[in-house]
């Protein structure tokens, strides 16, 4: 397996390496404010529900943006989109830390969100441009376990940063300590963007006017195939993932540093997920993979709700997030596949917009059920909406999938 992750990544463009460079690099900047955000908005004194509405403003900034980013994408290059929204989300970033009131909280985390999308928009687009079929899997299994290192060691320093804060400024108060640590977090994002300028912008002489060129030729039927089950996954996990860090602090009284810790390790999990995954994708289909990983972590969201014992619940926490992860690269180029190849940054856009809207709204939700009952009616839930996912998706797409599978079967035996 390292042979051949070796072997595609030689093979991938400048350009291609630049962007896994200085996606790893934002990503370990914002994986710190991820971790701290939540933590520091406890000390301020703000609630679960409010916090699930401050936090919810990520998704929904991507939901506004993620059609005009789409527009953007087909008339300038992505080099220049990703430079301008990393610099924007950045300040806008900057600018919440600036502050304590609710409201310009939510208005500086929207803004920056919004500038967050045309980076995230491009990410899909740009590997499936950049690359060819046989390098996708590695590809974006790559971009995967990247991203799961950088977040790894992001958890690990965000854990401890408060505390080296501390040693600097010791007359900081808490509130004051997190504000400090998620400031240098921002200061890393916005460094990601020396790899971003390496990259070359290639000329594209099938560039369109209209960015939403054959719109009314889409296949509305089969995006709504792919974006239905999607949007059932990011309601269950709207209602558990972003409050995982204060789950473990308030029920478990874990401090900063053990969260982090234990983040860093989920990402350990995620990674050697990530890592096997082109070695199992080849003994099945991609929407077969997709379907167990997603429902065998169905038990471990289960037992978190159930139990009290902290073995079981961080066991589950990080089997739950390995299985759930390690299918994210194999659903994003599952999703590809299945549109034409004009229309991918379109369908990526739609996907985003429908799948954040729904985020926002579950995590919204999910901040309101936690201050009201408890963490573990958040899990059951969860539970049910990855069930229906997994039952749709295997609905809308098990005639296409025998009949691949019959397919792999035929020149296996021809071989």
């Amino acid at each position: 397996m390292v042979r051949s992750y070796h072997a595609h990544f030689q093979q991938l463009s400048p350009n291609v390496k630049y962007f896994l460079a200085g996606n790893a690099i934002q990503g370990f900047g914002l994986s710190i404010y991820g971790l701290l955000f939540n933590l520091y908005l406890k000390e301020l004194g703000f609630g679960e529900s409010s916090i699930g509405n401050l936090i919810s403003t990520t998704s929904l900034g991507i939901s506004f943006m993620a059609l005009p980013a789409a527009f953007f994408i087909e008339k300038f290059h992505v080099k220049n989109l990703v430079v301008t929204g990393l610099v924007l989300s950045s300040i806008f970033y900057s600018m919440q830390m600036l502050t304590t009131t609710e409201s310009l909280l939510f208005a500086f985390g929207l803004l920056a969100s919004m500038s967050q999308a045309l980076f995230n928009i491009s990410v899909s687009p740009f590997y499936l441009r950049n690359s060819s079929p046989v390098q996708r899997v590695h590809l974006f299994s790559l971009n995967s376990g990247f991203n799961m290192m950088a977040h790894l060691f992001g958890y690990l320093l965000g854990g401890y940063l408060p505390e080296i804060v501390r040693s600097l400024y010791p007359s900081l108060d808490s509130s004051g300590l997190y504000r400090c640590s998620i400031m240098m977090s921002l200061g890393i994002v916005f460094s990601s963007n020396l790899m971003f300028l390496k990259i070359k912008n290639v000329y594209r002489p099938h560039l369109v006017k209209n960015g939403f060129h054959g719109f009314t030729q889409k296949s509305w039927i089969m995006m709504g195939k792919l974006i239905i089950p999607k949007l059932c996954f990011a309601f269950g996990g709207g209602l558990i993932v972003p409050f995982m860090n204060i789950y473990l602090k308030e029920k478990f009284g874990f401090s900063t540093k053990s969260i982090g810790i234990s983040y860093a390790i989920l990402q350990l999990f995620i990674f050697a997920g990530i890592f096997m995954t082109p070695m199992l994708v080849k003994r099945t289909t991609l929407l077969r993979f997709i379907l167990m990983t997603a429902t065998l972590s169905i038990p471990f969201m289960l037992t978190m709700g159930l139990t009290a014992n902290i073995i079981l619940v961080i066991s589950s926490f990080f089997m739950r997030g390995m299985l759930m992860n390690m299918s994210s690269p194999i659903t994003s180029m599952f999703e590809m596949e299945h549109v034409k190849e004009q229309e991918c940054v379109f369908a990526s856009a739609m996907i985003l917009f429908f799948y954040h809207m729904v985020y926002n709204t579950s995590t919204r939700l999910g901040g309101m059920i936690i201050e009201k009952y408890s963490f573990g009616v958040t899990f059951f839930t969860a539970a049910f909406f990855y069930a229906t996912a997994i039952f749709l998706y295997y609905q809308f797409f098990k005639k296409e999938d025998q009949r691949q599978l019959q397919n792999d079967i035929k020149l296996i035996e021809a071989a």
